[in-house]
């Protein structure tokens, strides 16, 4: 399991698990994850991209108001995994 992540792995980790249209290196980590101004991304997307936290920081996201929280943008969700592992 990793010790902290960072956008970059954040990145790869989206590219890895779900079907983006455009390249993950554009993606900023204020670049909002679901709606129409931002990645567009769906439940079922959401879904991958929680089990892949869960298997790669060993680490619960838990209800759907912890994902919708965590999952607002790649910054966000960087922050939310850091501050479970304990990472300053």
């Amino acid at each position: 399991m990793e010790k902290e992540t960072s956008v970059d792995i954040l990145r790869t980790m989206l590219a890895e698990n779900v079907m983006l249209k455009i390249d993950v290196s554009t993606i900023s980590e204020e670049t909002p994850l679901f709606g129409a101004e931002g990645l567009g991304l769906d439940s079922l997307d959401a879904l991958q991209i929680i089990i892949a936290v869960e298997k790669k920081y060993g680490i619960s996201i838990g209800d759907a108001t912890t994902a919708r929280d965590a999952l607002q943008s790649l910054g966000v969700l960087r922050d939310w995994i850091n501050a479970r592992l304990g990472v300053a």
